[in-house]
């Protein structure tokens, strides 16, 4: 610096802009004068430098005037400090516990220190935990929780080892251990039998319950978890279970007693101490009745259908939306500060919920926000708070794939701007305060709209075609407009039963509308169940009742009908299952006469069924039915068109005639949807 000044100050002070200095590149460099600018920010530079040696330490053993001595602010008290303040803690009590020494903020700030230094890493710096590594926070210990089990795990370390069952036991029965193993986590929905939950449990009867206990609830004394709560170290998942048994565990955490000194590792224990009890006391301030109104809200809002992978923890997210845009994944609304909601007030929730916004960017409105806008405050904090008691999951949410512009988050304030109708819910004054409810639970938190209702290109729901139906995943979400339901039979109390139960005179759930039942409106009271049938029932604008449409009555295979040429394509597919008249048999198969999809005005869900086939549904042991085949390979296209004709004209009241062309489209709406159903070779006479 002082060459420069010394150079254009006094050795060349005036500038000559026509004598070259050197020349650079092809570029020459005159001799301007620099600007003065430039030699005053060297001034006060310089005068700053000689400022600051003289006020601190930095020439020889000169200390400064300040009389400032170096030590990071960040760095861990002195053992000798440390140890003054639980020696003083030690005078004071009788018996010197980590709840002792949690009370004790200076020791606490020095435990979280050391904490975030040694345990940070694998344990988070506000101790909750990552996959693999557990949750300190919570009062689920795997060694126990006591002083001495603390202090020996942190002092000696931990080595976890489970072996690895691949060699011993057959995939299969790996796969239905992880089920049972799964379905002793309370109120989880399995898409399992109870004959699979059965023959895992005597395999992990065999193998498993050594360690882990006949009960499952394991063995603290050599680190066996418990395996019937929530919590779940490895990952929950029917998969990352699976993976466990199948791969087995080898845990290890150091040992820190050659690290740390004794009062350290107290410190340590005093910090987990403290967080732990600041994190049970939060959960413990919370409101069980808002707790438990807002679990029933929730349910009813089939909150878990979305925010859960298949075979995935509840409410971890990771389920994929695949859209004309790209595929969204729904995220974890566990309290979990990193990986979950742990880390957003009532108001971010409530931004959510009702504008779509979330704390990194405006929401895709797969997130049905367009309903839960109708969701009153006192409902949502409800919900809030029971989100807020949930069990924290580590599991990190899936980054989206969506395409250029769409994957602009600002964009969707445009959306909402042009598309969201954020016009109350209107209430007739002769309604019924059923009719209302129902309405409050169909349009908001039950959002059957966001599925029954057809979409334009822009994906915004068209009102005017309320509960038209609209194809998803390979099914059709029927339409279920009140013409409808009349013209097919369905009744306040059919309707009422079949979304308490899944089942009623009229049919079973299947596909999509089966999970809703399993995971939502089974739980719901009578009331709730009947004020939904009321509003579905009764219409509503855009979903005006025309009662001049004559109902439908079928009158089941004739004596005619026995004799038809196409009844022998029923006969040799579907009777051995469904009965030769089609009404069903017991466990077996459900009636197809006056069958609500049978009888539905769109044949496209009796084509998918008999092109896809169709799993139980696992709702009630007792009304489950057998696995129904795909025929997508036994029936051409022609043949397929002269079946589901000849069922629905005798068995669903429709008399139309299904063309091959139809079942063809069909088909390959169904392949689109990324779902294989090749054709069988025509036959001659097909």
């Amino acid at each position: 610096m002082f060459g420069i000044i010394w150079y254009f100050e006094i050795k060349n002070p005036h500038d000559d802009q026509d004598k070259i200095i050197d020349t650079f590149d092809g570029v020459d460099e005159s001799n301007q004068k620099s600007p003065s600018l430039l030699f005053i920010g060297y001034w006060i530079t310089a005068i700053g430098a000689v400022g600051f040696l003289l006020l601190y330490p930095g020439l020889g053993n000169w200390k400064g005037l300040m009389d400032w001595s170096s030590q990071d602010a960040a760095s861990i008290a002195t053992a000798t400090s440390l140890d003054e303040q639980i020696k003083t803690l030690t005078d004071k009590h009788a018996r010197l516990t980590l709840d002792v020494l949690s009370q004790s903020d200076a020791v606490v700030a020095t435990g979280k220190r050391v904490f975030q230094t040694h345990c940070a890493a694998c344990h988070r710096d506000n101790a909750q935990g990552q996959l693999h590594f557990p949750n300190l926070d919570d009062n689920d210990w795997i060694y126990g929780g006591s002083d001495e089990a603390i202090i020996t795990s942190i002092t000696l370390g931990r080595n976890g080892a489970m072996p690895g069952w691949d060699n011993i036991l057959t995939p299969e029965q790996i796969k239905n251990t992880a089920i049972y193993v799964a379905s002793l986590e309370p109120e989880r929905s399995l898409d399992a039998g109870h004959s699979t939950i059965e023959f895992g449990q005597n395999i992990f009867m065999q193998h498993c319950s050594t360690c882990h206990g006949a009960d499952g609830k394991g063995n603290s004394s050599i680190g066996a978890p418990n395996l019937t709560d929530d919590i779940w170290l490895h990952g929950g998942s029917l998969g990352t279970i699976e993976q466990t048994i199948k791969q087995g565990v080898d845990n290890k955490m150091p040992a820190f007693g050659a690290q740390l000194s004794s009062n350290e590792i107290l410190a340590v224990g005093a910090f987990i101490t403290a967080q732990r009890k600041s994190i049970v006391k939060e959960a413990e301030g919370l409101d069980t009745g808002l707790i438990e109104k807002g679990r029933y809200l929730a349910l009813a809002g089939d909150c878990v259908a979305c925010h859960t992978a298949q075979g995935g923890e509840p409410l971890a997210g990771g389920l994929a939306f695949v859209t004309p845009f790209g595929t969204l994944y729904s995220v974890n609304i566990t309290p979990h500060p990193d990986e979950g909601i742990g880390d957003y007030s009532y108001q971010d929730f409530f931004a959510v919920m009702r504008k779509g916004k979330g704390k990194h960017g405006y929401l895709y409105p797969a997130m049905p926000y367009t309903s839960y806008q109708y969701v009153t405050e006192d409902d949502l904090k409800s919900i809030w708070a029971y989100l807020r008691s949930l069990t924290p999951v580590a599991q990190r949410n899936t980054a989206n794939d969506m395409m250029f512009p769409s994957n602009i988050r600002l964009g969707m304030l445009a959306w909402d701007l042009a598309f969201l109708n954020t016009s109350p819910l209107a209430y007739p004054d002769d309604a019924t305060e059923s009719w209302k409810r129902g309405k409050y639970l169909v349009m908001g938190l039950g959002h059957c709209s966001e599925c029954h209702t057809p979409r334009n290109i822009a994906q915004v729901l068209q009102t005017e075609k309320l509960f038209q139906g609209n194809l998803i995943d390979g099914w059709n979400a029927p339409n279920i407009t009140a013409t409808e339901l009349y013209q097919d039979g369905w009744t306040v109390d059919n309707l009422t039963e079949f979304l308490l139960k899944g089942h009623s005179d009229k049919g079973s759930a299947f596909g999509g509308m089966a999970d809703v039942v399993k995971n939502s409106t089974r739980y719901l009271t009578i009331e709730d169940g009947r004020a939904i049938a009321e509003y579905l029932i009764t219409g509503d604008k855009f979903n005006i009742k025309d009662s001049s449409v004559e109902v439908l009555k079928p009158t089941g295979f004739t004596t005619a009908a026995y004799q038809q040429e196409d009844y022998k394509l029923f006969a040799q597919t579907c009777a051995a299952c469904h009965g030769p008249d089609g009404k069903g048999r017991e466990k077996i198969a459900p009636s197809l006469l006056n069958n609500g999809i049978i009888m539905h005005s769109d044949p496209y869900d009796t084509v998918a069924a008999i092109l896809r086939g169709l799993s139980p549904d696992y709702l009630t042991e007792d009304a489950d039915f057998m696995p129904m085949s795909s025929f997508d390979s036994a029936l051409s296209d022609l043949q397929l068109a002269k079946l589901t004709t000849l069922v629905r004209k005798y068995l669903g009241g429709r008399n139309t005639t299904i063309t091959e062309s139809q079942i063809t489209k069909i088909r390959e709406s169904i392949e689109k949807s990324g779902y294989q159903v090749k054709a069988h070779t025509k036959q001659n006479g097909d």
